[in-house]
């Protein structure tokens, strides 16, 4: 099996200290969903936000929770229902 590394959040954490760093199975998709190989990812606000449950009452996450907002790559799969 193929694995990728992600950084996985737990749960909330004020002090923004539940992240951890692991490999993870490549996830199969469906029909609406595309899957990227990614080259670079990087962390903005709005993850330090999720982290500390800043938004939990906008947006309730379910964990554990990979993360990252933001990322360059490349098309791997297409599901078979997305029009490109």
């Amino acid at each position: 099996m193929i694995y990728l590394k992600a950084a996985i959040l737990n749960g909330y954490d004020k002090k923004g200290c539940d992240l951890v760093v692991k490999d993870i199975p490549i996830p199969d998709i469906n029909d609406q969903e595309v899957l990227v190989k990614i080259h670079t990812a990087g962390v903005n606000p709005l993850d330090n936000m999720i982290i500390r449950g800043d938004v939990k009452m906008i947006v309730p996450y379910k964990f554990p929770l990979v993360m990252g907002n933001e990322f360059v790559g490349v098309i791997d799969k297409v599901g078979a229902s997305v029009v490109y």
